[in-house]
């Protein structure tokens, strides 16, 4: 009884748990690297207000993974300074009326970490890139959701991107 207890017990802990896994455990950054600062990012596009939404996307990933602490610039180990350089829209399916019923976004971004203390660049990488596909119906209000949406989710994989590069260093 007591083993069935405790078998339940860790499956619940497995259930409940955020699903979060750094691949590889990796992190090749230099040992003085403690922490990193995540200023919002440029934004060059002509989508307004998204920047927000990927840099809150990526210090939750930082801080979810454990691997340094996200800190404000002035106390950083190093800056991870990115910019959003590119969207493009991109129709993939049609209506037999040929109008859009589905459209792909995709942003380019260029990012790096450099340490403070020496201005070295520890990573960079240039025209990264994540897109995501979304409905459209036809409804402006509705189509622009949806485009939001996808804003958000493609910012969640970016995230999830940057991160692991910036510790795999790739």
């Amino acid at each position: 009884m007591k083993k069935a207890l405790f078998g339940l017990f860790v499956l619940t802990l497995v259930i409940s748990g955020c699903g979060y896994g750094f691949r590889n455990g990796q992190n090749n950054l230099p040992p003085d690297v403690h922490s990193i600062a995540v200023p919002v990012f440029a934004n060059n596009t002509a989508e307004v207000r998204i920047e927000t939404i990927f840099t809150d996307a990526v210090i939750a990933q930082f801080t979810r993974s454990q691997i340094v602490r996200i800190v404000p610039e002035g106390e950083a180990d190093a800056v991870l300074r990115a910019t959003l350089v590119g969207i493009s829209l991109t129709d993939v399916s049609l209506t037999t009326a040929e109008s859009s019923r589905q459209r792909r976004i995709t942003i380019y971004v260029n990012a790096k970490l450099v340490r403070v203390r020496d201005g070295k660049v520890l990573w960079k990488e240039n025209k990264l890139r994540q897109n995501r596909t979304y409905l459209i119906t036809g409804s402006n209000v509705s189509d622009e959701g949806s485009k939001r949406m996808a804003i958000t989710e493609l910012a969640a994989d970016l995230a999830e991107t940057l991160h692991d590069r910036v510790f795999e260093n790739f």
